[in-house]
């Protein structure tokens, strides 16, 4: 009986160490993740890291890995049709001019000169550039609106969470007309940009067919 156990206890132990560990998210325009530095487990530590991220000046980070994703993905893609002119006048005057001095570059410097790869390039520049001023304007609006900064952390501090139908919110009762919105994707929190409740969809009044008349009516 001692042995079936140990062998069971020790079987066990084998394929809890050989569980692969949880994957480290990817890095996103850029900033490699911080998990550690920066915890999301809950939506309460999602908004402390976002505390945490903007008092250190980090709003790169903020927006890379503790703002609703797909929110952020989409200003910068609007931002990115911006640059793209100019990026690629750029890149192509840079292309010609190692073209013509090949000699004075080295292989991994050279940009592509094949059509599809040069207009992949165009894009992820112009992204990397519109991220870039996205985090300069979040900085400069703290900065221009200490008073939302310390709304933040009065909610931190002592405000309510609580869930929703969407995630979870948290408030304040001397923070007005401020509620901070919540969505969890996989096992992480993320700070929402609304700060109101999607209006439940109304109801289309039935139709009431009309009485059919009876006979001699």
């Amino acid at each position: 009986m001692r042995l079936v156990f140990s062998l069971a206890f020790s079987l066990g132990a084998v394929a809890l160490a050989q569980e692969p560990a949880a994957k480290e998210p990817d890095p996103r325009f850029g900033v490699a993740p911080k998990l550690k530095a920066y915890p999301q487990s809950t939506a309460k530590k999602a908004l402390a890291s976002a505390v945490t991220a903007i008092q250190a000046g980090d709003t790169a980070y903020l927006l890379a890995h503790l703002m609703d994703p797909a929110y952020v993905e989409s200003r910068v893609a609007d931002r990115a049709k911006q640059y793209e002119a100019e990026v690629e006048t750029r890149l192509a005057r840079l292309r010609d001019l190692q073209i013509r001095n090949r000699d004075q570059y080295q292989p991994a410097e050279r940009l592509p000169t094949d059509r599809a790869q040069f207009a992949a390039l165009i894009v992820q520049e112009s992204r990397k550039q519109a991220f870039q001023q996205l985090a300069r304007d979040v900085g400069l609006q703290v900065q221009e609106d200490p008073e939302s900064f310390k709304g933040l952390r009065r909610i931190l501090a002592d405000g309510k969470f609580e869930d929703t139908a969407t995630g979870a919110k948290a408030t304040h009762p001397d923070v007005k007309f401020r509620t901070l919105y919540f969505l969890k994707i996989g096992d992480r929190w993320f700070l929402e940009n609304r700060q109101d409740e999607p209006a439940a969809a109304k109801k289309e009044p039935e139709k009431k067919e009309p009485a059919k008349k009876g006979p001699g009516m």
